[in-house]
């Protein structure tokens, strides 16, 4: 990666690659809480239910990685064959997901490996990715989590929720009227409360709202699929509620105060846990 170049982004499609994703990038930039385990990261690539794009820094000399677009989650990647990855780091990662029937993309994680943020990665890498899911999949609508700054503090570990936040806006996020908490990542897991749904790109970039339908279907598919069954609790009730009307209004980054909370208590800050086995 040269001054001159800028940031190159291409797919991570080796174990070896999402390997050095996870561990160099995604595990110091996130609470434990809010990842899944190296083996589901790992095997949900392989079946086509995560993509990833990122950024490799190659040694002086090396011949600097291929720019070949990304074809999208569902393509199945992650074949193992080590002799496929360019010699390098992963510096910089996004992660999506996609629901085909919702048609709605999320983006899981981004992040950049500690010493390296700045310098235009991140918009690099974010742009990218977005780009290239729009022509492939052509989208409803792309999402992202972030943490609701007002909750959620800053830390030299995990970030700044008012920049992560600053960020996303200044690439065109608006943040979902809706009380979003991340499900758990299995059955009886933790959840993370109060969390923003921003959108990063919608099929009418002029909207103050977004179609409901596509949003009802990515929330029970995704809730169902991290926690094994859609929970009957308070919170969940709420979040399906705010969702079940015609549309859901988008709200400005600077409006916070207009988005409702997806707090949660001692009942239901974990995901239920699986049925007994008989």
């Amino acid at each position: 990666m040269s001054p001159q170049s800028g940031p190159v982004v291409v797919p991570l499609r080796s174990v070896e690659q999402l390997t050095q994703l996870y561990r160099d990038v995604l595990s110091p930039s996130f609470p434990p809480a809010e990842l899944v385990s190296l083996s589901s990261f790992l095997a949900d690539h392989a079946a086509g239910h995560l993509e990833s794009l990122g950024v490799v820094e190659v040694p002086d000399g090396a011949a600097p990685p291929s720019r070949q677009g990304a074809a999208g989650p569902g393509s199945g990647t992650a074949d193992g064959e080590p002799g496929e990855a360019p010699a390098g780091r992963v510096v910089a990662g996004v992660v999506g997901s996609w629901s085909a029937e919702a048609r709605v993309l999320l983006v899981q994680y981004l992040a950049i490996a500690p010493g390296r943020r700045g310098g235009g990665i991140g918009a690099a890498l974010l742009g990218a990715a977005v780009a290239a899911w729009l022509t492939n999949l052509r989208p409803a609508m792309v999402l992202g989590e972030v943490e609701h700054p007002g909750f959620h503090s800053a830390s030299e570990a995990h970030g700044d929720p008012e920049a992560r936040l600053r960020f996303y806006a200044r690439h065109g996020g608006r943040v979902l009227a809706v009380p979003y908490f991340q499900p758990g990542n299995a059955p009886g897991a933790e959840r993370v409360p109060a969390l923003l749904l921003m959108t990063l790109a919608t099929e009418d970039p002029t909207a103050t709202s977004v179609p409901a339908a596509p949003l009802r279907t990515f929330l029970r598919e995704y809730f169902v699929d991290s926690e094994g069954s859609l929970a009957d609790d308070a919170p969940t009730r709420a979040l399906l509620a705010s969702v079940a009307g015609e549309r859901v209004e988008l709200v400005p980054a600077d409006e916070l105060d207009r988005v409702p909370v997806g707090l949660l208590d001692e009942t239901s800050l974990r995901a239920p846990a699986a049925p007994a086995a008989l």
